[in-house]
């Protein structure tokens, strides 16, 4: 079976593309850092209210990419 990797050819692929590349370096190695701290915030850690943040915007990203028909 032969697998192929295929680019975006409309303006929409090509910012959805953007948008979850974006979102997954939100989410890497490098970015944890600046969140892995033991300042409390509403009463939760940064590390804990970053992952729930990077869910929202995950989910909003998403929404957004199915609204504007991005992926087909």
């Amino acid at each position: 079976m032969k697998s192929t990797f295929m680019l975006p050819k409309t303006r929409k692929g090509w910012i959805s593309l953007a948008l979850i590349v974006f979102v997954i370096i939100l989410g890497s190695w490098p970015v944890i850092p600046f969140f892995n701290k033991e300042t409390i915030v509403f009463g939760m850690p940064m590390l804990m209210l970053w992952s729930i943040v990077i869910i929202v915007i995950t989910t909003s990203t998403l929404w957004f990419i199915n609204k504007i028909g991005g992926v087909k």
